[in-house]
């Protein structure tokens, strides 16, 4: 990374949604009507705060609890904050009838992905002073029919209890992370509550899902946490 890529410092606003989301025994249509209450009523969220990220601890956070192997994300964060598309070669020529050039490259969803959890894990560790013992990334149970959150969090010391709403909880506490480009899709922010409701479903399990929405027009990244039990 070089000397001015360094110096860049991007900043994240997190909030939090005001309303806890209870998913019981609620059924998939159910939780995809909660869904899209929460994409409508999203800008209702109270700023918890707003902190700058240091792109080299970011790379970090990838290289160690990202699911998937995707390299520098400190200068694809900033490249991406900004909503950029980087141009492709595109000759002077005629091209075959029904064929058009690519002639903007864009980011795929293992990088969108990444950026939010290692954007989520920077900020357990740098703002919330978690201990990176206690943050575990889970193996992903799909093909097995059995879905699961992307992390574990052992938080003993209740220093989470903010984003949780409650001050006492067991651990380890569950978190869903989705990354978006633009705006919020109804259709994943569902998916992830279902990640959540197996192990929350007939349990003491507390969880959160983690939503890092990239803002074009601001160019930064805005981050909501919802609070689910239940």
């Amino acid at each position: 990374m070089g000397r001015e890529m360094s110096k860049i410092m991007p900043n994240v606003a997190l909030s939090i949604y005001p309303q806890m989301i209870h998913l019981g025994s609620k059924t998939q249509s159910q939780i995809e009507l909660e869904a899209d209450n929460i994409v409508h009523n999203i800008s209702s969220s109270n700023l918890f705060r707003s902190f700058p990220v240091n792109l080299r601890l970011l790379e970090y956070c990838n290289s160690k609890f990202s699911e998937k192997q995707v390299s520098r994300i400190d200068e694809n964060f900033h490249q991406y904050s900004l909503g950029t598309k980087f141009p492709l070669n595109v000759p002077p020529r005629n091209v075959p009838a029904g064929v058009s050039c690519l002639v903007k490259k864009f980011f795929s969803g293992d990088v969108s992905g990444d950026i939010g959890e290692a954007l989520f894990a920077y900020f357990l560790l740098i703002e919330m002073k978690i201990e990176s013992y206690r943050i575990a990334h889970t193996r992903p149970g799909k093909r097995g029919a059995f879905l699961v959150p992307d992390f574990l969090i052992w938080d003993d010391s209740f220093k989470l209890r903010t984003l949780v709403g409650t001050n006492q909880y067991p651990s380890p506490l569950l978190a869903e992370v989705k990354g978006f480009t633009g705006s919020l899709d109804v259709v994943r922010v569902s998916h992830a509550l279902e990640q959540l409701k197996t192990l929350i479903l007939n349990s003491q399990y507390l969880g959160m899902v983690f939503l890092a929405v990239r803002n074009e027009s601001q160019q930064r990244y805005n981050a909501y946490v919802l609070q689910v039990g239940s």
